[in-house]
């Protein structure tokens, strides 16, 4: 398992970034001090560091050997996160993200530098009554297991081929809205022995007015964050206020 190692001052932070860098498969070492971080580098390789501008202007960041140097290089990747009040870093990181954090960024900006094959959209897994239409023809229910907002993918017994053109409706509970959007299949699941005969395929959005856009974000992230809270194991209070809306 890859692990990020992540140091703030703000214990409320911390506390809301370490399970949903859990939630998306990495260990994670977390603190509020510079002389610890060093500590971890020291007896841990963390693939990437997560570090709060206070941590990255403290001078006990530079008691760690090459540690600057290594990020400087390049070789160990560095996101910091805004703080107002902090003093101009000792080493420039790879980016900059700003508190309250926005969530869909900070994950793209982790998928970029750490993962080999990296994955483009935070991904939710749910349970949506949905409907698809082939080329104008008459709608077919259908469950969504899973949305993005580039694409979902449908669980159904109908046979279709990559490329062919769909209208897709499904809607957003407790959001008091319904998405209609052109799509593409991207790709099928045929059943078999190996997959316990499971069919679907999944479809690429074609394109989204901005409006229902907006609402597709919205809800994925409050479906994402609350799962999230749900599993919170003990790291502190979750405290969906440091993360922008």
């Amino acid at each position: 398992m890859k692990s990020i190692l992540v140091a703030d001052n703000r214990a409320e932070l911390l506390a809301t970034l370490e399970p949903i860098l859990k939630h998306w498969g990495y260990r994670v070492l977390s603190t509020r001090s510079a002389e610890q971080v060093v500590t971890f580098l020291e007896e841990s390789k963390p693939c990437m560091l997560v570090l709060g501008e206070g941590v990255l202007a403290n001078p006990g960041l530079a008691l760690g050997k090459n540690i600057l140097a290594n990020i400087e290089n390049g070789d160990l990747p560095c996101v910091a996160l805004r703080q107002d009040g902090a003093e101009k870093v000792a080493v420039t990181p790879d980016e900059t993200i700003e508190v309250p954090l926005e969530l869909f960024g900070l994950f793209s900006f982790i998928q970029r530098k750490v993962e080999k094959h990296p994955r483009q959209n935070l991904r939710i897994k749910v349970r949506l009554p949905g409907m698809y239409s082939i080329e104008e023809d008459d709608f077919i229910l259908a469950d969504v297991l899973s949305l993005s907002m580039n694409g979902l993918f449908f669980k159904t017994a109908t046979r279709l081929k990559k490329c062919d053109r769909l209208t897709v409706v499904f809607p957003l509970f407790g959001h008091c809205a319904e998405i209609e959007v052109k799509s593409t299949v991207l790709y099928t699941i045929e059943p078999g022995a190996s997959n316990n005969y499971f069919q679907g395929f999944g479809v690429g959005f074609d394109d989204i007015p901005e409006e229902h856009s907006e609402q597709l974000q919205n809800f994925i992230r409050d479906r994402f964050l609350k799962e999230v809270s749900s599993h919170q194991d003990g790291v502190g209070v979750f405290d969906q206020g440091r993360l922008k809306n």
